[in-house]
């Protein structure tokens, strides 16, 4: 029977990673988030053409961090380099094209279904189209970062099978945001009568920018890359530690 705390467990051991590891993860984010900002303001002014060149460009710049990221969390070899952590390589490119790639086929299939069928009807079948294809990306991720071979079929037969497991770990999730959310508003009240409204939106950007963001995804990267390495099993001969050894 399929152990229905294994991808909550996995996500807790992600956010010790990255607590741990707090500044390698910063330093991997921050220039490539900065990047992606300067972008996205530049895009404000100009629109048109380059507006749809950021859009393009954005997945990948996400990827740079993100394969990084994944391989830091499991590759001792990733651990000691030196340098730039990151490059602009065939992994990027696949990890780029995949999430852009999948974010249109989404997207367009909702269109699609919600074009074609009623309400309930259609929340039906995007779900049924969905879950299979996120439980397949799950590994599918992990496997472009760290040089694994693509094994499809096997990976939406494993994902299928944890998947009482991810709507476990689903449920803790929205427990935590609820929790987390209902922290940050009472927050953003006191800071409201301490800080002017200027100084707020800088305190707040800084803080999602700077920090939020760059943990969410790195504990997104380091929890699928943990649950490949025990599901599927990483095809190295590096000395890779066991999950709960992080």
């Amino acid at each position: 029977m399929t152990n229905l705390t294994r991808v909550t467990k996995n996500l807790l051991l992600a956010a010790q990673f990255v607590f741990h590891n707090f500044r390698a993860c910063i330093f991997r984010a921050l220039p490539v988030l900065f990047l992606i900002s300067v972008l996205t303001y530049i895009q404000s002014f100009l629109g048109g053409i380059f507006s749809e060149m950021t859009t393009y460009i954005s997945p990948f710049l996400y990827a740079m961090f993100a394969v990084s990221w994944h391989r830091y969390s499991v590759l001792e070899s990733a651990k000691t380099l030196k340098g730039i952590p990151y490059q602009l390589g065939t992994r990027e490119l696949m990890f780029g094209a995949l999430s852009a790639f999948s974010t249109l086929f989404i997207t367009w299939v909702l269109g699609f279904l919600i074009q074609n069928f009623d309400q309930g009807t259609a929340v039906t079948l995007f779900a049924l189209l969905l879950i299979p294809l996120l439980v397949t990306l799950v590994f599918v991720y992990p496997a472009i970062a760290l040089d694994q071979p693509l094994r499809i079929g096997y990976f939406l037969r494993e994902g299928i099978i944890l998947l009482p497991s991810f709507i476990v770990a689903l449920l803790c999730v929205a427990i935590c945001i609820f929790v987390i959310g209902g922290g940050g508003y009472l927050l953003i009240s006191i800071l409201t009568s301490i800080f002017t409204p200027l100084a707020l939106k800088i305190i707040l950007f800084v803080s999602i920018n700077l920090v939020l963001v760059p943990i969410i995804l790195a504990v997104t990267a380091s929890s699928a890359s943990f649950l490949y390495r025990d599901v599927i099993g990483l095809n190295t001969e590096e000395d890779v530690p066991n999950s709960q050894e992080q």
